[in-house]
C-alpha cells in the first residue's frame, strides 16, 4: 500500500504528571475506511482523540500524524485541522440548542458583510446542500436543534463537520452514537457509507459492539495506555474483541440470575402518562423486570412516570404503602424508596459541574449533619469509601463530575442510589456510553440489589442485556405491553420478535 493510502496516527506517548496514559500507541488503518477504536474506561481512547485535536501535547517529538499522503507534526492547530482534511464530532455534538438547523451548519459563514444583510433563502438552500450530501433524510433546516430528534441532531453535527472535508480526509466520531436509540442508528450507518464512497476515512469511537461489527472494517483495542490489538472484523469474532478490551468471555460479563421473592413489592394499576397506558402489572421483591420495545412505543416513559418525573395518573403500591399518581413528585418517589437512574445522565441525573462528592451523597446529604453544621470528615471518608467500592477512576470526591468517562459517571449515581438501599430501582438504558468491563461492575451491583429485595424495571432495547439479566420482559406497543415474556421465552430471537410482530413464537 502506498503512504497516501494510508491513514496513520504514530508514537503517541502521554503522560499527566507520574501516570502515564498512552504509551508509544500507534493507530494505522487504509484510507476510505471506518476504522473502530476500541477500549474499556480509562484505556486512553480520549486522550488520544485529543491529542489529535491538539487539546494536549504529546511526550515526545517522534509522535507524527499522515493523512493523504502527507505527514503532520503535532499539536496540529485549530485553525488548519479543518485544511488539511481532519474533522471531530464528539459526543455532546457541539451544537447550539436554541439556533436553528442551518444556523448550527452555517455558524462560521453567518457574520454579514457591513450594511449586506443575510440572506436567509440562501442560508438554508445551502443548509438543506450540506444534509442531502450526507443524508437522503429530510430535515427542517428552520427548525431550532432542540426540536430535533437525537438521531437527527447527531446527523447535523457530522453534516457540519463533513462540510469542505476534502477526499481523503478523516472524520473523527467520538462516541457520537452514545445516546441514540439503538433502532435509529442504522440512519448514521448509511451517511458512513455515503462518506466512505467519496473516499473519507472515519475513525469511529464506540462501546457497542453491534455497531462496531456493522459500520467498521478494522479496529484498534487499547488497552492500558497500550495497543492490545488490531484485528480485521471480517477476520475476527465478538468474543475475541472482548478478550482484548477487558481479558473476558461475553458470557462473562454476565451474573447469575437469583430467584425473586415469593411477595409482591410493586402493583402498578392503571398508569397513564402521554404516549403510554393504561398499564397495570406486579411485579416481586428482587425481580427484575425488563421494558423494551421499539424508540416511541412507550416503555421508555414508564420509569419517568413512576418516578414523578413527567405528569401520570393511576397508583401504585410499593412494599405495601399506597400511592397516587396524579400528583406525585421526584420528592415524593425519593420519600417512598424509589431511585432513578436515567438514561442521559448529565442532563436528568447528575450536576455535571458540581464535583463527584457533592452528586455522590446529595440523596443522603442530611444524614451528614449535626445541628446546622455539616460533619465534612464524615461526608468525605463515606465518598472515598464508595468511589473504592464501586471501582470508579479517578477516585477523587473533588473531580468534576463532567470530566469522568461516561462509564465512571454511571458508577457513580448507581453507587449514589444503590447506598440508599432502594425498594424500587429504576433504570433507563443504564449501559449507554458504558464500557464492557464496567458493564460488567454495573451488572453484578444490579443482580446484588435485587437479590437484597429491591424490585428492578430495567428499562432498554439492548435485547442480549435484558435477555441475560431480567426474570421477565414487558415489550410496548403503541404505549401498551403487548407481550409479556418469562422464563425461557426471555431470549434474543423471542426479544426482536416481539418487539417488531408483536407477538411471541
Amino acid at each position: 500500500m502506498t503512504a497516501s493510502g494510508l491513514v496513520e496516527i504514530a508514537h503517541i506517548t502521554k503522560s499527566f504528571g507520574n501516570r502515564q496514559v498512552l504509551s508509544d500507541v500507534t493507530v494505522s488503518f487504509p484510507a476510505g475506511t471506518v476504522h473502530g477504536l476500541l477500549g474499556a474506561n480509562g484505556s486512553g481512547k480520549s486522550t488520544l482523540i485529543k491529542v489529535l485535536a491538539g487539546y494536549h501535547l504529546p511526550d515526545d517529538d517522534a509522535a507524527r500524524f499522515r493523512l493523504a499522503g502527507k505527514e503532520h507534526q503535532f499539536p496540529l492547530p485549530s485553525a488548519e485541522r479543518h485544511a488539511i482534511g481532519l474533522a471531530f464530532v464528539h459526543q455532546d455534538l457541539g451544537l447550539v440548542p436554541g439556533a436553528s438547523v442551518a444556523e448550527n451548519l452555517l455558524i462560521e459563514q453567518l457574520s454579514p458583510a457591513a450594511h449586506i444583510p443575510i440572506s436567509w433563502r440562501a442560508v438554508h438552500a445551502r443548509a438543506q446542500a450540506m444534509l442531502a450530501r450526507v443524508s437522503g433524510h429530510h430535515i427542517d433546516t428552520r427548525k431550532s436543534v432542540d426540536q430535533l430528534p437525537a438521531v437527527d441532531r447527531a446527523i447535523v453535527a457530522i453534516a457540519r463537520a463533513a462540510y469542505g472535508l476534502h477526499p481523503g480526509g478523516l472524520l473523527v466520531l467520538d462516541e457520537v452514537t452514545a445516546f441514540l436509540p439503538r433502532d435509529e442508528v442504522d440512519r448514521l450507518f448509511v451517511l458512513l457509507e455515503h462518506l466512505k464512497a467519496e473516499g473519507t476515512s472515519v475513525l469511529f469511537v464506540s462501546h457497542r459492539l453491534e455497531e462496531v461489527r456493522a459500520t467498521c472494517d478494522t479496529v484498534t483495542v487499547l488497552r492500558g495506555g497500550e495497543v492490545a490489538a488490531r484485528r480485521d472484523l471480517a477476520t475476527t469474532t465478538d468474543e475475541r474483541i472482548v478478550a482484548d478490551i477487558v481479558g473476558i468471555r461475553v458470557g462473562d460479563l454476565y451474573p447469575q440470575k437469583q430467584p425473586a421473592r415469593s411477595t409482591t413489592g410493586l402493583t402498578v394499576t392503571g398508569l397513564r402518562a402521554a404516549g403510554l397506558g393504561p398499564v397495570s402489572f406486579e411485579a416481586q421483591a428482587g425481580e427484575i423486570i425488563g421494558l423494551t420495545g421499539l424508540r416511541g412505543m412507550g416503555y421508555e416513559q414508564l420509569v419517568y412516570a413512576l418516578y414523578g418525573d413527567c405528569k401520570a395518573s393511576g397508583s401504585l403500591v410499593l412494599d405495601g404503602a399506597a400511592l397516587e399518581l396524579g400528583d406525585f413528585q421526584i420528592k415524593d418517589a425519593v420519600a417512598a424508596g424509589m431511585a432513578l437512574v436515567p438514561s442521559d445522565r448529565l442532563a436528568r441525573g447528575a450536576v455535571p459541574s458540581a464535583s463527584v462528592q457533592e452528586n455522590l451523597t446529595l440523596p443522603f446529604l442530611n444524614s451528614f449533619f449535626r445541628g446546622a453544621r455539616i460533619r465534612s470528615r464524615d461526608e468525605r471518608a463515606v465518598t472515598t469509601e464508595l468511589l473504592k467500592a464501586y471501582g470508579v477512576e479517578p477516585a477523587i470526591p473533588d473531580h468534576t463530575y463532567s470530566r469522568l468517562s461516561g462509564g465512571n459517571q454511571q458508577k457513580v449515581l448507581m453507587a449514589r442510589w444503590l447506598h440508599t438501599k432502594p425498594k424500587l430501582l429504576l433504570l433507563d438504558e443504564p449501559t449507554q456510553g458504558v464500557d464492557v468491563g464496567a458493564r460488567r461492575e454495573l451488572f453484578n451491583r444490579i443482580v446484588q440489589a435485587a437479590a437484597g429485595g429491591a424490585t428492578v424495571l430495567y428499562a432498554s432495547t439492548e435485547t442480549q442485556d435484558l435477555a441475560e439479566l431480567c426474570h421477565r420482559v414487558l415489550v410496548f406497543r403503541d404505549g401498551h405491553v403487548s407481550t409479556e415474556l418469562a422464563g425461557q421465552q426471555v431470549n434474543d430471537e423471542e426479544l426482536l420478535r416481539a418487539c417488531w410482530l408483536g407477538a411471541a413464537a
